[in-house]
């Protein structure tokens, strides 16, 4: 006995059919394990996504590459000027301009096992005659090899071992020094020799690196290293280096993509104004970053330091930047 099938029986029978459909295709997805975010994330620790910095270094053997490029001034620069019999007569005061850029690479060999090299050049030069004067213009090129390699690693925490060797060349005109030399003594090729240098010096360092993710909004990273520096006139100096970074996750909190970083990095010891590339013995950092892409971070660090200057009669210097900092993950 045949039925008549009314219209709304066909939509009965359609939706049925899709429902089946839209379930069987569903119920497979619903089954696949979706991955860990550890598993996902080589940097990440409790949830939480480390923050770069251009001044502490992170213990992660993952492959990345980093640009840091900026600028600032050092101020209240006050070199002493004295006579022929040595008297102070007055002072050379003024500010310097400088100009910083750096690439970093590292790519990952194995899980224990990570490889980086970096190029850094550094520029500056006097804003006003005297200060031009006083220090001249300069330019520093360094570069690093190094390795890191994991030792502990457990959900929030992470310990690694670090090996560096950095080369850097530093050049400089120095107009002051080159006059007093002439006036002292004429005109000789030790004066000749001051007017334009080229100092080149290496570091050799050994350390440890940590990272500790607190909660999936906030995470510490911390660094410590000990090492030589060689220099051809001061020859081999020791330096210890030691850094602390706080990282803030604010796009775990709310919808905003936003992290910043509180960092320092300190340098002591007699070599810790012999690596002309490192930006200062003191460093005080302030970072802001884009975080709404998982292998893409931007952002800007606001920087604070002070320089040793190596003259026993010229007092350190304070110096303020801005760098902008890019790094990509793979």
């Amino acid at each position: 006995m045949s039925h008549r099938w009314s219209l709304s029986s066909y939509r009965i029978l359609l939706a049925a059919v899709g429902a089946g459909a839209f379930g069987a295709n569903s119920a497979p997805a619903q089954e696949q394990p979706q991955p860990a975010p550890e598993q996902s994330c080589g940097r990440c620790l409790s949830g939480f996504r480390f923050i770069p910095s251009s001044i502490v270094g992170d213990p992660f053997a993952t492959t990345y590459f980093m640009n840091s490029t900026g600028g600032g001034m050092a101020l209240d620069l006050d070199v002493p000027v004295h006579d022929l019999d040595g008297n102070l007569v007055g002072s050379l005061t003024g500010d310097i301009g400088f100009l910083l850029l750096a690439f970093d690479y590292q790519k990952s060999i194995a899980k224990w096992l990570a490889l980086n090299a970096s190029v850094n050049v550094i520029g500056r030069i006097g804003t006003s005659a005297e200060a031009v004067v006083a220090t001249g213009v300069s330019a520093a090129v360094g570069g690093s090899f190094g390795a890191t390699v994991p030792l502990f690693r457990r959900e929030s925490f992470l310990v690694s071992a670090i090996g560096e060797l950095r080369r850097n060349s530093a050049y400089e005109v120095d107009p002051y020094t080159f006059v007093r030399q002439v006036v002292d003594s004429g005109y000789t090729e030790d004066s000749k020799s001051v007017l334009l240098a080229n100092t080149k010096g290496n570091r050799y360092l050994l350390g440890l690196r940590g990272a500790w993710g607190l909660a999936p909004w906030v995470g510490l990273s911390a660094q410590f290293d000990v090492g030589q520096v060689d220099i051809p006139v001061e020859g081999k100096e020791s330096v210890t280096g030691y850094g602390l970074q706080a990282g803030f996750d604010f796009a775990k909190l709310s919808r905003i993509p936003v992290a910043t970083s509180l960092a320092f990095r300190g340098l002591s010891g007699p070599g810790k104004s012999g690596d002309a590339t490192v930006g200062g013995y003191q460093v005080t950092e302030l970072g802001i970053f884009y975080t709404g892409r998982a292998s893409f971070t931007i952002g800007g660090e606001f920087v604070w330091s002070k320089l040793a200057i190596r003259a026993e009669d010229v007092p350190d210097l304070k110096a303020v930047q801005f760098r902008i900092v890019t790094r990509l993950d793979f």
